[in-house]
């Protein structure tokens, strides 16, 4: 189908927002949403995102505008041709294959993002135990670089939001945990993100299972969003925040689909 997008900018992103809802369009009710679209004779694939109530949009990346020829990475009332692009050649599961089941690893399949907290505030116990496991997280060479940068300061957790579109679930968490790495005790960049992702990843895991909800949300180096929370807790230089989890008693439910995907598991080689 052929319709008019508006590509602008929305926080570090660029993005069109799509004029109608994919799943009514495309009758897909559950599931990931793959497209094929045609801008400026440019030809691309992508995976929808949803943006909540309907609405999905589009990412575009610096080469890809680059392709359609668009300057400074906004544009209205750019017309689009978009399509279902489906997979063929990759067989579709219904359901999972048999697998073992336990806490755990429910806990990993269940496990969803959460936007949405009532006020009901968290208790000391229920943070340690999110806490502890964050600690008990795997890290290169076992350098143990990451801390955790706690606040349920309201007035603190509205303050870094700025102009970051992606955390204003901020205005209603109860607590935020900050992830941050140690430059000097782990001095290889690509390890202390891998160190940090591993707590983040825990830490996600155990405020599930204690029946809390919480998203993770990514920080940009040297964003305004990485500025302001570096300046709001007086970060030392040598500390790098990584992550940041906001978290709380959860105001939505979330039904995860099978993620179970056969064309991203390759046997023995590509």
């Amino acid at each position: 189908m052929n319709c008019t997008v508006d590509i602008k900018k929305e926080g570090n992103k660029v993005l069109a927002y799509l004029p109608f809802d994919p799943r009514t369009e495309f009758n897909i009710p559950k599931g990931s949403i793959y497209v094929k679209c045609v801008i400026e004779n440019v030809q691309f694939k992508s995976k929808l995102m949803s943006r909540g109530s309907g609405r999905y949009c589009i990412f575009f990346s610096k080469q890809l505008l680059k392709d359609i020829g668009i300057d400074g990475e906004e544009k209205l009332n750019v017309n689009l041709n978009i399509e279902l692009d489906t997979i063929a050649d990759i067989p579709q599961l219904t359901e999972s294959p048999e697998m073992i089941n336990n806490e755990v690893l429910n806990a990993i399949s269940q496990r969803a993002s959460i936007r949405k907290f009532t006020d009901k505030d968290i208790d000391q116990i229920q943070l340690n135990t999110i806490l502890n496991a964050g600690l008990c997280a795997p890290s290169a060479m076992n350098k143990r670089p990451f801390h955790f940068v706690v606040t349920k300061d309201r007035e603190k957790m509205v303050s870094i939001i700025g102009d970051n579109p992606y955390v204003k679930m901020l205005r209603s968490a109860a607590a935020c945990i900050i992830v941050c790495g140690d430059k000097v005790v782990q001095g290889i960049p690509e390890w202390l993100l891998a160190d940090c992702s591993a707590a983040t990843q825990n830490i996600l895991l155990a405020i599930h299972s204690i029946g809390l909800g919480g998203v993770w949300c990514g920080v940009k180096q040297g964003s305004n969003f990485y500025k302001g929370i570096v300046k709001e807790f007086n970060l030392p230089k040598h500390i790098r925040p990584i992550s940041l989890v906001a978290f709380g008693y959860p105001a939505e439910e979330k039904q995860q689909p099978n993620r179970f995907e056969l064309g991203k598991i390759h046997l023995e080689s590509w």
